[in-house]
């Protein structure tokens, strides 16, 4: 896919560079100043209908929301035509959404939801988009930058964006401000936070917050594995891997983690992330070992991944939310546990007593 960039897209306007099939579409640019980006007349099955229309770069909620009363105002103050907005890519929700703002819809991708002043309504949705995402940051929702949704789940609200950047370290992360910042703007942007002032941050929608990450999640890479018996008890073993912890990451799966937070019997077995090489965790350990699969208690996943570390509980525990991520992402049986996991996160903010 190609990036598109605004002086190739203003370019592609002036060009009329449309093309929906049975649609017949004329574009005159207006001059720097003109109420709107362009007037556009789009003609079907012999009607046709005069547009005043809004060009956008991306089609994300709040983009549209704002473009919605400005177009409205353009074609009210112009006189000149009914509202339309023109993006590099509309989905069908989206198409859904501006008709039922009255305002027509179009993308040069060929896609098109056009209401014709009472003469006609022309839809086509379906259409790939042909052109990558131009936002400030990848995704707000995987890798580090997911930290920043994880923090705001912790805690709603921060007086500063610094806050933020401190309260991700107090919790084990490590982002630099510059992140910080542009994914916040991608969160607000995506309407899963507000600014009640222009330092502030709050969070407004943690389900939608939560919904995103899961469908973003990716698990953490895996250096190498060890699995065994380590001739010690549950309780002793636990005790000597939370000492080996002070000096180096440690910590629970989120699988290995979810009898903590809700009704979970799991593998009868210790497992954990650690950054250390499996080998010299066990050497550290000071028990005899060996690696097999018959009555193991005990696997070592070495990452470097800092998702998995950010907000370790007591016991070695994972965070309640990226518990909720890996057993959101499991079988049937692993899907209902997330479920009690994530009623938790809504109802206490992952802060268990």
């Amino acid at each position: 896919m190609r990036k598109i960039k605004e002086a190739n897209f203003e370019k592609m306007l002036r060009d009329g560079e449309f093309f929906v099939p049975l649609l017949d579409i004329r574009v005159t640019t207006l001059p720097p100043g003109g109420r709107g980006d362009a007037i556009v007349d789009i003609a079907w099955r012999g009607q046709s209908c005069c547009y005043v229309a809004a060009l956008k770069r991306d089609a994300k909620p709040q983009t549209l929301k704002l473009a919605v009363d400005q177009v409205k105002q353009y074609a009210q103050e112009s006189g000149r035509g009914k509202p339309l907005i023109i993006a590099p890519y509309l989905r069908g929700d989206k198409l859904d959404q501006l008709l039922h703002e009255g305002v027509s819809a179009l993308d040069f991708c060929g896609n098109a939801a056009i209401e014709g002043s009472g003469r006609f309504l022309f839809y086509k949705t379906g259409n790939p988009n042909r052109y990558a995402d131009s936002s400030p940051i990848r995704s707000a929702y995987r890798g580090d930058g997911s930290l920043v949704a994880r923090v705001l789940l912790l805690k709603h609200e921060f007086q500063a964006i610094g806050d933020i950047l401190a309260s991700i370290k107090e919790h084990g992360g490590s982002l630099t401000m510059g992140t910080v910042s542009k994914v916040v703007q991608r969160l607000e942007s995506d309407l899963v936070i507000e600014r009640p002032s222009r330092k502030s941050v709050r969070l407004i929608q943690s389900d939608r917050l939560l919904e995103a990450l899961r469908e973003a999640y990716q698990p953490p890479k895996i250096e190498s594995t060890w699995m065994g018996k380590v001739t010690l008890s549950t309780t002793e073993l636990l005790h000597r891997l939370e000492e080996r912890a002070r000096e180096s990451d440690l910590v629970r799966t989120g699988e290995s983690s979810a009898g903590d937070y809700a009704t979970w019997a799991g593998e009868p077995l210790v497992a954990c992330y650690c950054r250390t090489l499996p080998a010299q965790l066990l050497q550290q350990l000071n028990a005899p070992a060996k690696e097999t699969r018959g009555f193991a208690n005990l696997r070592l996943l070495q990452t470097a991944d800092q998702r998995v570390y950010f907000d370790r509980r007591p016991q070695l525990a994972a965070s309640p939310i990226q518990s909720w991520l890996e057993m959101a992402s499991g079988d049937k049986r692993q899907k209902e546990v997330a479920e009690q996991i994530r009623s938790l996160l809504r109802h206490t903010g992952g802060v268990w007593p």
